[in-house]
């Protein structure tokens, strides 16, 4: 890897604001804010403004709810539909299936990623739900520096912090999943 690339995003404590569940909507807004975009917003309005699946499916909206869990639902939401929603605000592009080096380039571009991990970079526990198979330690971090074997992430749970890029690139790699927040 080239030197040392530390973008400084915000990081949006998700408990602090009682949303358990929301590390989509904060990883997001963490990265829309280092963009200067929707500067007007505060992490707890930006989640009233969440679009919610109607069926708790996390590819139609949000699944569940960000501030408590509730039995048989997947407090989540992916890509798609945080794209459709987040584009209102700033430029995203899908990422998911790329390879980790695309993630690194748009990082070097002054372009932080919302990557889709899990909880502290834990093995995924995988589950079947009505959509599919996914992760229920499901996370979302903003991925915002680079140095040398290492990465750094804005994690809405466990604050900033520099991590292994191989373990960073083996939980990213379990399903692919990315957004780039872009200029």
């Amino acid at each position: 890897m080239s030197s040392r690339v530390l973008l400084g995003a915000e990081n949006i404590d998700q408990n602090a604001w009682g949303a358990i569940n929301g590390c989509e909507p904060a990883s997001l807004l963490e990265g829309l804010h280092y963009q200067n975009r929707a500067d007007q917003l505060n992490y707890g309005q930006f989640l009233l403004k969440m679009p919610i699946s109607a069926d708790d499916n996390p590819y139609h909206g949000f699944g569940g709810s960000p501030f408590k869990n509730q039995s048989g639902k997947f407090e989540a939401i992916f890509t798609r539909p945080l794209i459709w929603w987040g584009s209102q605000y700033g430029h995203l592009q899908e990422l998911s299936g790329a390879d980790p080096q695309w993630l690194y380039d748009a990082v070097r571009h002054g372009n932080p990623v919302l990557t889709f991990v899990t909880v502290h970079f834990e093995d995924p526990d995988w589950d079947i739900y009505p959509f599919g198979k996914v992760p229920t330690n499901n996370h979302a971090v903003l991925l915002d520096g680079l140095d040398g074997d290492q990465v750094h992430v804005s994690d809405p749970i466990d604050g900033q912090y520099w991590l292994p890029q191989s373990k960073f690139e083996r939980i990213y790699n379990s399903r692919r999943m990315a957004i780039a927040i872009n200029k």
